[in-house]
């Protein structure tokens, strides 16, 4: 059931489920959750209850992800202040006695946080639809904040790798279904730009990592440097989850925070387009899930640049730094322009992959420059200063300008709520398999000119634009076969996708 159209099967089904549709609705709530209403008095109420919305996740969502890839991402930033400098030196690392931490223990630092990411993302997806997501949200981000917190006290490489994938866990528990929570309240064709306020502070939080770091260098203490980074960086993070609980809706029909015309709206929508009951998980739609061939393909999109994201993350600081910034905060301040121009770019993807309803073209496209960046930043020659910054500054925008759109791409085809549950775990947690391998990129010992990572990076654009113009090729065909099969459903016409899921013959998958 997960692969190709069976028709005969699905045209079973489907009357099975019209006929239990029409016994346990009633016409006036499938009216409630059809479109039926176009009068201007609901569409600007429709209006209103949406900027609500948005005032009220967009917000959370976004600074959440700020602090999580903040915490996530600040290791890069504290080794060019000491951490990894030994424990009994100045700087009072995780390193053994005088000693500095050796490549391959960096690498492992880096590296066993995705451990942690992965082992928890399936999960942190369920958890969304089995509790209730403030509170799972204020679980998960207090858990992660604590920590990062204690890495301060860290005194040996052992007590780092425990905080680093204590920390990759609870991330997984938090970060993994928050674009399932979002699913939840909006259509398929919003998501784009919502999925983009929620990882768009990726790019922010790499830009204000290196403005944090370079502030903290100049403290003057005798609190080693690295120490006041992880304090700083993860003490508003803890208060932010225990805000969660107050100030995050659960579902639509759950604590939506909502009234009066608002919740009926909110109800209305979430019954239309693509109407599920949200009953309890059936055992099918866990085998269909599985056995979905769309669940890897998605994944196989998202493993290679999974692993650019974490290389990037890991290693930029030292990449920008053996360009020839050598002192420490000029290098951290140097990462704060590839991220504004990441930044930049994902706005204008997400949105543009909204507008025209197309996420595999978008990211085909981006995947094309980043790898003629890549394929500059391993030839140029290393005198070439301002070259190879501009295509790191490109490199980096393109790499991340995909995050939104294949995220947004992966959550708009699960067709229901289990679906979408298990289906968003289980590729998140495949794809960060890539994270782990970009740990390994960027090994000291290739510096300054590190042309084995560039070209790997290389590679993984050019599979990653392959696979993505792929998938939206054979997605297209599966829509027009169901056109030709079953005729073009009513734009904006319920499908109620509760036993059939994305294989309802009305539901057409988003290119």
């Amino acid at each position: 059931m997960g692969g190709a159209d069976n028709p005969e099967h699905i045209e079973k089904a489907y009357s099975r489920d019209v006929e239990k549709t029409e016994e346990e609705h009633s016409p006036e709530e499938i009216e409630k959750g059809a479109p039926g209403r176009h009068d201007e008095a609901w569409l600007k109420a429709q209006r209103r209850y949406l900027w609500k919305l948005d005032c009220i996740l967009l917000p959370a969502v976004s600074i959440l992800y700020f602090f999580e890839y903040l915490d996530r991402g600040n290791v890069g930033n504290a080794k060019l202040y000491g951490l990894d400098s030994g424990h009994e030196t100045e700087y009072q690392g995780v390193g053994p006695g005088l000693r500095k931490l050796t490549s391959p223990q960096w690498q492992l630092v880096v590296m066993i946080f995705y451990v942690g990411l992965v082992l928890f993302q399936v999960p942190g997806c369920l958890g969304y639809r089995v509790f209730p997501p403030s509170k799972w949200v204020a679980f998960g981000v207090c858990g992660w904040a604590a920590s990062s917190l204690l890495q301060c006290v860290a005194f040996n490489l052992g007590g780092e790798l425990v905080c680093r994938v204590f920390l990759g866990a609870f991330e997984g528990l938090f970060g993994t279904g928050i674009v399932y929570y979002l699913s939840l309240w909006y259509h398929r064709t919003e998501m784009g730009m919502r999925v983009f306020w929620f990882l768009g502070p990726t790019a922010i939080a790499g830009a204000f990592g290196g403005l944090i770091a370079y502030g903290i260098g100049h403290i003057k203490s005798g609190t080693p440097v690295w120490k006041w980074l992880f304090l700083i960086e993860a003490l508003p993070a803890f208060c932010l989850g225990l805000f969660c609980l107050y100030w995050l809706p659960d579902r639509p029909f759950q604590n939506s925070r909502f009234s009066g015309i608002d919740q009926e709206i909110a109800e209305a929508r979430y019954q239309n387009e693509s109407f599920d009951k949200a009953g309890p998980i059936q055992k099918k739609h866990v085998i269909w899930t599985v056995t979905d061939w769309r669940l890897y393909v998605q994944a196989a999109i998202y493993v290679p640049t999974a692993g650019m994201l974490s290389s990037i993350s890991g290693f930029l600081p030292t990449i920008v730094k053996e360009l020839g910034y050598t002192e420490a905060t000029e290098a951290n301040l140097m990462t704060v322009p590839p991220y504004a121009c990441a930044f930049a770019l994902m706005f204008i993807s997400s949105y543009s992959s909204d507008h025209f309803r197309d996420r595999g073209r978008h990211i085909t496209g981006l995947m094309c420059v980043s790898t003629i960046a890549y394929a500059l930043l391993a030839t140029l020659p290393e005198s070439n200063l301002h070259g190879k910054y501009a295509c790191v500054c490109i490199a980096v925008a393109c790499v991340y300008a995909t995050y939104p759109p294949t995220h947004a791409w992966a959550a708009n085809n699960f067709g229901n709520e289990t679906k979408r549950s298990i289906g968003m775990g289980l590729y998140t947690a495949i794809g960060n398999l890539g994270s782990i391998a970009g740990t390994f990129f960027y090994p000291t010992t290739d510096a300054p000119q590190f042309r084995k990572g560039h070209f790997v990076c290389m590679g993984l654009s050019i599979a990653t634009a392959v696979f993505a113009l792929g998938n939206h090729l054979v997605l297209k065909a599966i829509n027009h076969r169901r056109d030709r099969m079953y005729g073009k459903p009513v734009p904006g016409q319920a499908v109620d996708v509760s036993e059939l899921a994305d294989e309802a013959p009305m539901f057409r998958f988003i290119t």
